[in-house]
């Protein structure tokens, strides 16, 4: 298993570094919108710690000379301020030091940056950064690519869904047995449409709104929970707040799980949620894997109150290979890779490269987080 995904880790490298050569077919603002990135209320000239940067830390490993993607192409919008590019472990550790700006993933030598204002975290959630010694309490300006993964993130949902509903993993084992007995299997279940059916959304941002979208064009009706308000876009049927999902979880036929990880979420899809589901119904998880008690779905899974799960985290995570999940035929696992796709890369450099020109120039800045919520 492991040579698994080490083999996975290097294709997904090479195949990234391929792409990155590659001209955008969109521009910035379209990108925005399409996506419903926010931006910040203030100008980030007028919030407290920002200064002119002399000196930006980007974490870089791909060899394109030129075009999109390159270094020219961020030095294009770096206004005559210092970018150092640096790969490795070692090189990070010497150039962050004496860096106003830190643009790359979570990693403990944040904290050795005396001289950091601002810090551009290059994955969608940032709950791995809050093991970082200081980092909550810290007056860092802090941005994320949220939303860069969420189309891409929705489709893998809508994919693992229907290759539940369809029972599609009944019929590849099938195959490898040159087998014509339709649907003559053990461990096999009745196949469901998705149409009229109801998908529970849990966690209406960047990802649950895009597989909201896409469910609703399914004609499903679509419900959801979020932490802030009542209100969403018009393809949700009703919006609860997270205080009601073990409530909704009784209309759910399916349930998509694309809740960040926060104190408040950490276990929060346990027993009583799972207990109240229909039975036969099917848990797809795409936001944290610590997210969902893994005893309670395992439980759930093999009492059949749920029909099948589509696991793309989970806890622990990577999963052991040993471990009992790996063996259960209604269960799909994809490793944490649900954002891997050509659209994601060219989504992740664009904002990037936009909040480098933009917090420089002292402007607003693109999907701010809050460091001590952890999202």
């Amino acid at each position: 298993m492991k040579k698994l995904h080490f083999a996975l880790a290097i294709l997904f490298v090479f195949s990234y570094f391929q792409a990155l050569g590659q001209s955008p077919e969109i521009n910035i603002d379209t990108l925005i919108k399409e996506l419903g990135i926010r931006e910040s209320k203030q100008a980030s000239r007028d919030m407290d710690g920002w200064s002119r940067p002399e000196k930006i830390t980007m974490r870089y490993n791909s060899s394109i000379e030129s075009g999109f993607g390159s270094k020219a192409w961020f030095l294009e919008v770096s206004d005559g301020v210092k970018v150092e590019f640096v790969s490795g472990s070692d090189q990070l550790e010497k150039s962050i030091v004496d860096s106003d700006v830190y643009i790359g993933g979570c990693t403990s030598l944040i904290g050795e940056g005396e001289n950091l204002d601002y810090v551009h975290l290059t994955t969608a959630g940032i709950d791995r950064c809050g093991t970082i010694p200081g980092i909550k309490t810290s007056k860092l300006i802090a941005t994320n690519n949220a939303k860069a993964s969420s189309e891409t993130i929705a489709e893998h949902s809508i994919a693992m869904m229907f290759g539940l509903t369809r029972n599609l993993s009944m019929f590849y084992d099938l195959k490898s047995k040159s087998d014509w007995e339709r649907g003559n299997f053990a461990e096999g279940t009745k196949a469901i449409a998705v149409k009229g059916k109801t998908m529970l959304v849990l966690g209406l941002g960047g990802i649950g709104n895009q597989v909201a979208k896409r469910g609703k064009k399914l004609e499903m009706r679509v419900i959801g929970t979020r932490n802030s308000s009542r209100t969403g876009p018009d393809y949700v049927d009703y919006v609860g707040l997270s205080n009601e999902t073990i409530e909704l979880a009784k209309q759910a036929d399916i349930v998509v799980n694309a809740l960040p990880l926060t104190d408040k979420t950490r276990g929060i899809i346990g027993e009583a949620f799972f207990n109240n589901l229909k039975d036969g119904s099917y848990y797809i998880s795409v936001g944290r894997g610590k997210t969902t008690d893994t005893e309670a779905l395992i439980a759930a899974l093999k009492s059949g109150k749920l029909y099948g799960a589509g696991l793309d985290v989970t806890d622990p995570e990577p999963l052991p290979e040993d471990h009992e999940l790996w063996s259960m035929p209604n269960v799909i696992i994809t490793q944490h890779t649900a954002g891997w796709s050509d659209l994601t890369r060219r989504n992740v450099l664009m904002i990037i490269r936009e909040n480098l020109r933009r917090y420089i120039q002292g402007e607003k800045l693109l999907n701010m987080v809050d460091l001590a919520r952890g999202y």
